[in-house]
């Protein structure tokens, strides 16, 4: 099994007294983009997933959460300015999740429901099409995997969605592009949670 830990966060649980901590934490910069979030639920979300994060990295660290440095990278991607660790996270609904190791590493999260399934025409190769059937199920398997994947490698979803494929059977995940370990986690009642990391 891949070194890594997840966790997550229903931010219904957090008190506002609790966020109100976390957000004076944050860099200037985080917190400038956290205000200019309209929605409200959008700006606890990130407060949230922040102090989740930073808890994560300080643990993995041994040093203390407020000691936690989060940038962006020129392309936008998120960083621990002095962490030897890696992060990734995602957000569905009232719930964070945050994944956390040495090496590069995705996350993504959603609730299963109803969807048209014949969407998954426009990310999914033919084997995940076979595979995805009539079961939403497997649709959000699939997607979350491709998420997860391309948040990995640091590009972000693009055109090229479907320039990669994955083989799920009793339970292991194949990835047609080497280099990769990939997971399907359990980590509340009807969502489905992928992580992908660098080999």
């Amino acid at each position: 099994m891949a070194d890594f830990k997840l966790s997550f966060l229903d931010i219904n649980s957090v008190d506002d007294s609790r966020l109100a901590l976390a957000f004076e934490a944050m860099s200037d910069e985080r917190k400038k983009e956290t205000l200019s979030i309209i929605p409200e639920n959008k700006k606890r979300q990130k407060i949230a997933a922040d102090m989740l994060c930073r808890q994560m990295l300080a643990e993995a660290d041994g040093i203390d959460p407020a000691d936690i440095i989060i940038s962006k990278s020129s392309d936008g991607k998120p960083f621990a300015e002095n962490s030897s660790n890696k992060f990734s996270l995602s957000h569905c609904g009232s719930l964070v999740v945050c994944a956390v190791s040495k090496k590069e590493i995705g996350v993504d999260i959603e609730k299963i429901r109803n969807v048209r399934l014949k969407m998954a025409d426009k990310f999914a190769c033919e084997s995940e099409i076979a595979y995805i059937g009539e079961n939403p199920e497997r649709f959000f398997e699939i997607w979350t995997l491709k998420e997860a994947f391309f948040k990995c490698k640091g590009t972000g979803l693009g055109s090229d969605i479907k320039s990669v494929c994955f083989d799920i059977a009793d339970k292991q995940i194949t990835c047609s592009e080497n280099g990769y370990s990939l997971f399907i986690k359990n980590i509340a009642d009807g969502h489905i949670c992928s992580v992908c990391i660098r080999n």
